[in-house]
């Protein structure tokens, strides 16, 4: 047993030889080696399979979760790694995981179709034929010009002058509304009236209103009061190297006005087809587009009306 007394109590004679050492690996008492110390064990790997209480040490633990190397998991597949992440979460965790990824598609389908609506021409949502082929002022969004007189001394008209724009062809409904605001446009800028047609035909095919039934035009000097005046969109010369084609649908709605045009009584029956230059020094309306409509039913091969005032034409005296 201990003997009570001071730290030097090992001098006294007889006194057990003990070395004091708190990191000794053998402890001696009364010269009897009585212990051996060991360091606490350290537990590395563990696997259990199908165990519900582990002895490990003076405890025992349940094991709930299934413990897999780093390693395994490491090397796994990346839709592998969600399926065993998915597969060992709580159910509140995949429903967050559910939400969040219907989130992010949401977000992604959303900039997506906004990046394709942006980079899309926005012509694309105003090419809609707003009727069926004859486009009205309004449709076209045609500038207000007042000043226009009207022309029911002469009507119904007899005379139909066939011309070309000379501008940038248009194969498009925006196309063809956007040219005649700019044509419309440079005419009153520069000869404050009104866009000198009666009637444009584009080349999508659509009759546009210019100035309209029951009005003269400003297109074949003194022919402008007793004529109507129709403008092919684009040059028709066929000597140019980039001339346009007048497409049959063109040739069709051209044709369809003029029959509105009798029906309504603004054109008479025996009316005369001819090119503007027919009765003026002009190249209009181009070879091509000429040449097309010479093959047209009221086209006036013997040309009557050539250097004739609209007064003669009708059988009234001259204007003073």
């Amino acid at each position: 047993m201990w003997i009570s007394g001071d730290d030097h109590s090992h001098d006294q004679p007889g006194a057990p030889l003990v070395r004091w050492s708190t990191n000794s690996e053998i402890v001696a008492m009364d010269g009897v080696n009585l212990a051996t110390s060991t360091a606490a064990p350290n537990v590395g790997n563990l696997s259990v399979t199908k165990s519900s209480r582990v002895h490990i040490g003076p405890k025992f633990v349940s094991v709930t979760q299934n413990l897999q190397n780093t390693e395994v998991v490491k090397d796994m597949p990346f839709p592998v790694y969600v399926w065993y992440i998915m597969k060992n979460s709580s159910r509140a965790e995949k429903l967050c995981c559910l939400v969040a990824l219907l989130v992010l598609i949401t977000c992604v389908t959303l900039i997506v179709f906004f990046a394709v609506q942006a980079t899309n021409n926005p012509e694309d949502y105003i090419d809609i034929d707003p009727h069926e082929w004859n486009i009205s002022r309004e449709m076209w969004l045609a500038q207000n010009f007042s000043g226009i007189a009207t022309t029911e001394r002469f009507d119904p008209l007899r005379l139909v002058i066939i011309q070309h724009t000379v501008s940038p062809e248009c194969p498009r409904f925006v196309l063809c509304a956007a040219e005649l605001r700019t044509m419309q446009s440079w005419y009153i800028k520069y000869y404050n009236y009104d866009i000198p047609y009666n009637f444009i035909i584009g080349n999508d095919g659509r009759v546009y209103e210019g100035r309209g039934w029951g009005k003269p035009g400003a297109h074949a000097l003194i022919y402008n009061r007793c004529s109507l005046g129709i403008g092919f969109i684009g040059d028709y010369r066929e000597e140019l190297t980039a001339h346009s084609r007048v497409t049959e649908l063109q040739i069709k709605r051209a044709k369809m006005l003029l029959e509105e045009g009798v029906k309504r009584g603004f054109l008479d029956m025996d009316y005369s087809v001819l090119g503007a230059k027919d009765l003026i020094e002009t190249a209009s309306p181009g070879s091509n587009l000429y040449n097309a409509i010479r093959e047209w039913e009221h086209y006036d091969h013997s040309n009557k009306w050539r250097n004739k005032t609209c007064e003669e034409m009708y059988g009234f005296p001259p204007v003073s």
